[in-house]
């Protein structure tokens, strides 16, 4: 996972207020914004860029069957700052007096060598003009902090002071409670000290959000670590059958999102074959054809070739059960898997002759 306090100073992570100086200096920080003509209610929102143009969105709703593109339905916004911004939020348009005209999905956020940071954001735009104000509620708002804890967290990590990492990380979730990044960092420490449980719950959460992590090495950390805590559950734990059906079943989809990522990934593969073999109603061709990829990718991958003897073993092959047992232990002399199947194919010719 990339480590942003790696790239980070100290006083950067440490420093939550700076975020709040530059607001102040784009126009204020709070201000009271009003549904309608009507609204004497309204309610607080921070101000976070301006529309500088519309055009066209270039997807089409799912339940617009014409496909008709729609005038003002996509907004580029100027940001006055990008951090803890990201693909999916809702944010809203007001004029000059304060009245919403309209309210935006973001669907890419990017930077500009020109503007600075920007967003593009999907909506309806009809009464919004070029200059209006694009804002967040502020009780959303706080969850944009969540990034400097997280940060936080992650310097604590690097320099191995856990627990501190921890509390900081919780501190992420208070700001912003589906925060992925957070979820995740935490579920790797608990996987890490043996709490399954509590990791495996860390990250169903973070995969809920999963899109809101920063880039695919973070996703197939996610995905790849869902899969290892599943698989040991599994295959070397003794909990209840039904609850390993389950966690197999979790394993293999998360292979396979993995997999869609990083489709270069030998233990991904294995994996999938094990899940897939090893139940009560086994895919044995599925198995075969993953553990063949796997070692297509990495050649010596001394667990795989043990594996497809497993296989070719259960189909009374002994000729290729062997062929595969004897490779593995051609790579690792001291494989005990490797060792114990050449005994089940030894003990099966023996029977034969």
């Amino acid at each position: 996972m990339k480590r942003i306090a790696a790239l980070t100073s100290i006083m950067f992570l440490f420093a939550v207020p700076a975020r709040t100086a530059m607001l102040a200096d784009n126009g204020g920080l709070r201000l009271k914004v009003f549904v309608s003509m009507t609204d004497r209610e309204g309610w607080y929102a921070v101000q976070i860029g301006k529309i500088v143009s519309f055009s066209s969105k270039d997807e089409y709703s799912k339940t617009d069957l014409f496909e008709k593109a729609r005038d003002k339905s996509k907004a580029t916004v100027r940001l006055y700052d990008a951090e803890g911004i990201n693909d999916g939020d809702t944010f809203y348009v007001i004029n000059e007096k304060n009245l919403i005209t309209a309210k935006m999905t973001v669907r890419t956020v990017f930077n500009s060598a020109s503007f600075g940071p920007m967003l593009v954001g999907y909506g309806n735009f009809r009464l919004s003009s070029v200059g209006d104000r694009v804002i967040q509620r502020a009780e959303d708002e706080k969850s944009r902090y969540a990034y400097v804890y997280k940060a936080r967290g992650d310097y604590y990590e690097n320099i191995g002071s856990r627990g501190e990492a921890v509390r900081e990380y919780k501190n992420a979730l208070s700001a912003d409670k589906k925060n992925p990044g957070a979820h995740l960092a935490l579920g790797l420490i608990y996987m890490n000290q043996g709490l399954d449980q509590y990791a495996i719950r860390e990250f169903q959460e973070a995969h809920k959000n999963i899109k809101r992590l920063y880039d695919n090495e973070d996703k197939f950390l996610l995905l790849e670590s869902i899969a290892d805590i599943n698989y040991r559950l599994v295959y070397e734990s003794s909990i209840p059958a039904k609850l390993k059906d389950k966690y197999r079943d979790d394993g293999m989809k998360a292979c396979r999102e993995a997999l869609a990522i990083y489709p270069k990934s030998e233990k991904m593969f294995f994996y999938l074959a094990v899940f897939n073999y090893r139940n009560a109603d086994p895919d044995d061709k599925t198995a075969k054809d993953c553990l063949l990829k796997a070692i297509e990718l990495n050649p010596s991958y001394t667990k795989a070739y043990i594996a497809l003897s497993e296989l070719y073993y259960r189909h009374d092959n002994m000729e290729k059960a062997r062929m595969y047992a004897e490779k593995a232990i051609g790579l690792d002399s001291t494989s005990k898997g490797a060792q114990k199947m050449l005994k089940y194919i030894e003990s099966k010719e023996r029977i034969r002759e």
